[in-house]
């Protein structure tokens, strides 16, 4: 009985154990997750910030090439030609624009995408570590269950026979007090037939 007591306790000790390894691997898995989106977002950040940079570029070179155009026009004091470099530099202007548009689309595109992607799959994670938890819990419970029967069977048992040993020591005792008082009468007898 003290044997089966013993493996009880040594196996809600392995729960627990089991119990504890899952938390820390769950939380260890959460925490590579939010490095990773945490790189992406970065990542996305960065390439945000080149497109600015790049266009910012292109808007100043083109500004820097209108008022150029401009000073040549005045130079050449030539209207025609002034109105041709500016219609120009305005279809540059515009095309260069739209080209800046497209890439800034593009990359909020991506990023959305991204975003999106990490999202589900952040969900999905959130969803597997719920399932997880929750067939940890029952698992658990179960055992918890188990060892308490087992517990309540093994004290039912130790008191069964508790009271087993305490009704063998009365019978024990109640048999030498019957066999110590017959002893005592045959005594007496022998005596009184000795003295007639």
């Amino acid at each position: 009985m003290a044997g089966q007591a013993e493996t009880a306790q040594a196996d809600a000790e392995a729960a627990r154990a089991d119990a504890d390894a899952a938390r820390a691997e769950l939380r260890d898995r959460i925490i590579e997750h939010e490095a990773a989106r945490q790189a992406t977002r970065q990542e996305a950040d960065q390439a945000i910030t080149e497109a600015q940079r790049q266009a910012g570029e292109a808007i100043s070179q083109a500004r820097a090439e209108r008022a150029a155009a401009v000073e040549q026009a005045e130079a050449d004091k030539t209207a025609a030609q002034a109105a041709r470099e500016l219609g120009r530099v305005r279809a540059d202007n515009e095309r260069e624009r739209d080209e800046i548009l497209a890439r800034l689309t593009d990359t909020a595109k991506r990023l959305s995408e991204v975003t999106t992607a990490h999202g589900a799959e952040l969900q999905q994670m959130r969803a597997d570590t719920a399932r997880e938890r929750d067939e940890l819990r029952t698992a658990l419970e179960s055992r918890a269950q188990v060892l308490e029967e087992s517990r309540g069977e093994l004290r039912g048992r130790a008191e069964r026979a508790e009271r087993d040993l305490d009704t063998a020591r009365a019978e024990l005792a109640r048999a030498r007090q019957e066999s110590g008082t017959a002893g005592t009468q045959g005594t007496t007898r022998r005596r009184r037939t000795g003295q007639e």
